[in-house]
C-alpha cells in the first residue's frame, strides 16, 4: 500500500460499554439521536454492533447517495430528498438502525422538522432508530424529541486494538517488526490520544511503511504527525513544553503550589483515594511581559502532560452558529487528548464582549455560558492555565472564587527577581553571571519587566559582538537606560491592575 492511497478504516469493536448504553436509548424508545461527532466511521461501526445487538437491519442516509441498504442494492429512489428518505423510513417495519449522515444544513427547514416530528410519534411504537451524525445545532422544535449521546473518547484498550489491528494489516502484505517496551507502548498510547480512528492508522502506517518496523524511534514521527493533525483543527495549537519551572525567575509561590497539585495529577489513583480531587486549573492576571506564558509552558512541564494553547480569537467566525461549534471543538478535543493541559492565552479577548453591551448578536454570552458550564462541570483531566492582562475586560463571573482552583497576580519582578532574570538569560546565552556586576544592573532596572530584562541582555550582546569586545555590565546598563519601560508608560494601568489584585489574588511571588 503506498503512502499516497487512502486505506480503508479498520472496523474496530467498540467499547462494550458505549455499546450497552446506546443498545439502552433504543430499548427505552428514543428513536431520534443526536451524536455531535465527526467521526462517522466510529459512529457506523459502534451503530453495526447496536443493530447486532437489537437484532435490527442497517441502513445509512448520506446527501449523495441517499437511502441505502449497507448490505449493498441500489439506493432508495429520489431519497437524495429528505423528505422522501423520511417518508420511507415512516413506512417501514421494525428493527432498522438509520444512519443520517451529513444531514444537518436539512434541520434548518421547517418541513423538515415537522415530518422528524409526525416520524418521533409514529416510532414510538416500533424499535426503529435514526441516528444523527454532525454538528449540527438542534431547532427548538425538536427540543424534547432528539436524545443527545455523549461518544466518550477512544480508550487506551481501543488505541491498543486499532494499532494491533494494523500492524496485523500490514503482515498481511509482508513482514513488520514490533519492538517496544510495555513503557513505549504506553507512550505510544498517550501519543495517539485524541486521534480518530482515520488518523490513527495513518500515522502508523506511515510510521511503519517505511522500514517494516514500528519501535521507540518512530514516537517522534508519530507525536508529530499528531502535533500537524492538531494544528489543522484551527481551534487548538500544540505547543511543545520546553521549559521548566527553573526557567522561570521568582514566583516561588506560583512554583510551590503547581508542585504540590502535581503529585495529585501524577498519582490519580492514590489521590482519588486519599480524599484528593484533581485541580481544574488556574488563573494568571498580571503585567505583561512577566512571564505568564513562559509558566503556562513549564506548568504542563511539570506536570508531565502535553500542553494544547486556545487563541481565544480563533473561536469568533462570521457565521451564525460557527463560533460555538469551534467552542464545543476546542472542548472536545482537549478531552479527547487527556490528561493535558489546555493554556488559554489572552483569555480577556474571548470574553470582553459579555459585559460591554457588545452587538455580537449575543456570541459571546453563548460562548462563555458554555465555557462556565464545561468549567464547573468537566470530567477529563485537563488542567486549564488562563492568562490575562486585562483584568477589567473580563466579566465578574469569571474570576469570583471556585472559578479557578486559584487566581494569581504577577507582578513586575522585586530586586531578587530581577536579579534571578538576569543571571538566567546570561547563563543560557553562555556567558557568566559571575563576571558581570549584577548589583548596579539590579539598581538601574527598576520597573522593568522580564521581558525588557531580556531584550537589555539582548541588545548588549550585540553591541559588544559587533565590537568585539567582551560583555560587561556597562553595556548592559547603556541599554537599561536606553530603554522606557512598560511601567512608565502604563504606570495608571498597572496602579489599577495591583489594585484590583491585593484582595482578590494571590501574589505569584513572595
Amino acid at each position: 500500500m503506498s503512502l499516497e492511497e487512502k486505506p480503508a478504516v479498520l472496523r474496530v469493536p467498540p467499547d462494550t460499554d458505549v455499546v450497552r448504553e446506546l443498545e439502552i436509548l433504543a430499548r427505552a424508545r428514543h428513536p431520534l439521536i443526536h451524536v455531535d461527532s465527526h467521526e462517522e466511521e466510529r459512529v457506523g461501526v459502534l451503530l453495526d454492533h447496536l443493530a447486532e445487538r437489537l437484532g435490527a437491519q442497517r441502513f445509512d442516509w448520506t446527501p449523495h447517495r441517499g437511502l441505502f441498504d449497507l448490505r449493498g442494492g441500489d439506493p432508495v429512489k429520489d431519497s437524495i430528498d429528505p423528505a422522501v428518505a423520511l417518508k420511507w423510513v415512516s413506512k417501514v417495519a421494525s428493527h432498522y438502525v438509520f444512519h443520517f449522515r451529513g444531514f444537518g444544513h436539512h434541520l434548518a427547514d421547517k418541513a423538515v422538522v415537522s415530518q422528524l416530528r409526525e416520524l418521533h410519534h409514529d416510532m414510538l411504537s416500533s424499535r426503529n432508530v435514526i441516528v444523527f451524525t454532525d454538528e449540527a445545532e438542534i431547532p427548538n422544535a425538536l427540543t424534547g424529541l432528539v436524545t443527545h449521546f455523549t461518544l466518550a473518547p477512544l480508550t487506551s484498550g481501543e488505541y491498543h486494538r486499532l494499532v494491533s489491528a494494523i500492524i496485523r494489516d500490514l503482515r498481511q502484505r509482508g513482514s513488520v517488526d514490533v519492538v517496544l517496551t510495555p513503557e513505549d507502548v504506553h507512550a505510544l498510547l498517550e501519543d495517539l490520544k485524541g486521534l480518530t480512528l482515520f488518523e490513527v492508522q495513518k500515522v502508523v502506517t506511515e510510521a511503519v511503511v517505511e522500514d517494516r518496523r514500528l519501535d521507540a524511534k518512530d514516537l517522534p514521527r508519530i507525536r508529530e504527525a499528531k502535533m500537524r493533525i492538531v494544528q489543522r483543527s484551527g481551534v487548538l495549537e500544540y505547543t511543545p513544553a520546553a521549559h521548566t519551572l527553573t526557567d522561570v525567575a521568582g514566583l516561588t509561590r506560583l512554583k510551590e503550589w503547581i508542585q504540590k497539585r502535581g503529585s495529585a495529577l501524577r498519582d490519580p489513583v492514590a489521590a482519588k483515594k486519599f480524599g484528593v480531587e484533581p485541580p481544574r486549573g488556574l488563573l494568571l492576571l498580571g503585567v505583561q511581559g512577566c512571564g505568564k506564558s513562559l509558566s503556562a509552558k513549564a506548568v504542563a512541564n511539570e506536570l508531565g502532560m502535553p500542553l494544547l494553547r486556545l487563541d481565544p480569537s480563533s473561536l469568533y467566525n462570521k457565521y451564525f452558529g460557527e463560533s460555538e461549534k469551534n467552542l464545543r471543538r476546542a472542548i472536545k478535543l482537549a478531552e479527547a487528548m487527556a490528561p493535558v493541559v489546555l493554556w488559554i492565552d489572552e483569555l480577556e479577548k474571548a470574553f470582553a464582549s459579555v459585559g460591554d453591551g457588545g452587538n455580537d448578536g449575543g456570541v459571546s454570552h453563548r460562548i462563555f455560558g458554555t465555557f462556565l458550564t464545561w468549567l464547573a462541570e468537566k470530567k477529563e483531566t485537563v488542567f486549564v492555565v488562563a492568562t490575562a492582562n486585562d483584568v477589567s475586560r473580563l466579566p465578574p463571573e469569571l474570576v469570583r472564587k471556585g472559578r479557578f482552583d486559584e487566581i494569581f497576580f504577577v507582578d513586575l519582578p522585586g530586586p531578587e527577581a530581577r536579579r534571578a532574570v538576569l543571571s538566567l538569560h546570561l547563563t543560557r546565552r553562555g556567558h557568566d553571571p559571575k563576571s558581570i556586576e549584577l548589583d548596579s544592573l539590579i539598581a538601574a532596572s527598576e520597573g522593568f519587566s522580564g521581558a525588557e530584562l531580556e531584550q537589555a541582555v539582548v541588545a548588549a550582546l550585540y553591541t559588544a559582538f559587533h565590537a568585539k569586545k567582551p560583555l560587561d555590565a556597562d553595556m548592559i546598563r547603556a541599554e537599561m537606560n536606553a530603554t522606557i519601560p512598560l511601567s512608565r508608560t502604563m504606570s495608571e494601568k498597572i496602579a489599577g491592575l495591583r489594585a484590583w489584585a491585593k484582595d482578590r489574588a494571590v501574589p505569584a511571588d513572595g
